[in-house]
């Protein structure tokens, strides 16, 4: 009886050990998947240097100085529940510029915000050229009043790998 308990012990064991080994093994190949919200941080800052790089490019191309200016997003220019139409006539006139496809974010500079009374909205087309509108405020509305386009370099964002993530 005591060479089976004894027996049944060590079975038992090397059960127990083996599966342990097995797992430390299988995980110690040196490789740790970053979390989901890791990569998600990757992806964005990535993304950002890309939109910097082809601003820089735009701006370069036109010979702009937009450091007064202020920078819009759509998002930005989005109306809240309840708002009424009239009262934000000059957001709704900008919202359309968004539309569309482009190397990079579209990006909107206004001189004293909203308030003011011109802008430049940019973007690189997918080809590789460069947009430049000109924007005035004519009473409460924004309206183009000329758009340039100039060939340039095409740029192209790498694929990010969501592959080396964890959670996918």
């Amino acid at each position: 009886m005591n060479q089976r308990f004894s027996l049944l012990l060590l079975m038992f064991s090397i059960i127990i050990f083996g599966i342990n080994n097995v797992t430390v093994f299988a995980n110690s190949n040196g490789e740790v998947k970053p979390s989901k919200s890791v990569c998600i941080q990757e992806f964005e800052k990535k993304s950002k240097e890309f939109d910097k790089k082809v601003l820089k490019d735009i701006v370069k191309s036109y010979n702009l100085d937009i450091s007064d200016y202020q920078e819009f997003t759509h998002d930005d220019l989005n109306l809240k529940v309840g708002d009424n139409l009239d009262e934000h006539s000059d957001k709704i006139s900008l919202q359309h510029l968004f539309v569309g496809s482009s190397i990079g974010s579209r990006r909107l500079f206004l001189e004293s915000g909203l308030e003011g009374t011109k802008g430049y909205f940019v973007y690189k087309r997918i080809d590789g050229n460069n947009v430049l509108k000109e924007l005035h405020k004519m009473g409460k509305v924004w309206v183009v009043m000329s758009e340039n386009e100039k060939q340039s370099v095409r740029y192209r964002l790498k694929p990010f790998n969501w592959d080396k993530c964890k959670g996918n």
